[in-house]
C-alpha cells in the first residue's frame, strides 16, 4: 500500500487504517441499513446537497461511469429542507444503493463523525470498514478509485 501512496496528495490515503465510522438507519425509502454489517467489498459513501451543481454533476457522472450494481455500494447522505426532496432528485438521477436523510442537516451525526464541512465529500471504504481515502470532486474521485483498485488487486 505504500508503494501507492508515495504518488497521492495528503487527502487521498491514510497512512494508517482508519476504521469508518459506524451508521445504521432507516433509507429514504425505508430500508433498514448498517455500515457494518454490509457484505460490500467496496463501498462509496457520498455527502452531497440537492442544491448543489457540483453535487449533481459528480453523482451523474459517478451513475454513468462506475458500476454501482456489482463493483460498489452507494450510500449517500444528502442535505436538503424535506426528505422528500431526496426522494425526488434520487429519483431524477436514478441512483441505486442506500441514501439517507437526516433534518439536523450539517448537524447529523454521519456529517460530524467524518468532519464534513463541503459538498460534495466522497469517501471510499474497504471490505474491512478501513476508510482508504476521500475526495470532493469527479477528478479526484477517479484518481483515488484507480489506486484503490489497483491496491486491491495487489492486496489479492
Amino acid at each position: 500500500m505504500l508503494f501507492f501512496a508515495k504518488a497521492l496528495p495528503a487527502q487521498y490515503l491514510n497512512s494508517a487504517e482508519v476504521k469508518a465510522h459506524e451508521f445504521e438507519g432507516v433509507t429514504i425509502d425505508g430500508r433498514p441499513y448498517r455500515l457494518y454489517d454490509s457484505q460490500a467489498e467496496r463501498i462509496i459513501v457520498c455527502f452531497w446537497s440537492v442544491d448543489c451543481d457540483y453535487c449533481h454533476d459528480f453523482l451523474k457522472k459517478l451513475r454513468r461511469r462506475t458500476d454501482l450494481k456489482n463493483d460498489y455500494e452507494l450510500v449517500t447522505f444528502a442535505l436538503a429542507e424535506t426528505q422528500e426532496e431526496v426522494q425526488e432528485e434520487v429519483k431524477k438521477l436514478r441512483l441505486p444503493g442506500w441514501h439517507f436523510f437526516d433534518e439536523a442537516g450539517w448537524d447529523g451525526q454521519a456529517f460530524l463523525d467524518y468532519d464534513v464541512t463541503i459538498t460534495p465529500t466522497i469517501l471510499l471504504i474497504d471490505k474491512n470498514k478501513n476508510v482508504f481515502g476521500e475526495a470532493y470532486d469527479w477528478d479526484e474521485f477517479k484518481e483515488l478509485k484507480s489506486i484503490f483498485e489497483k491496491v486491491l488487486q495487489y492486496e489479492k
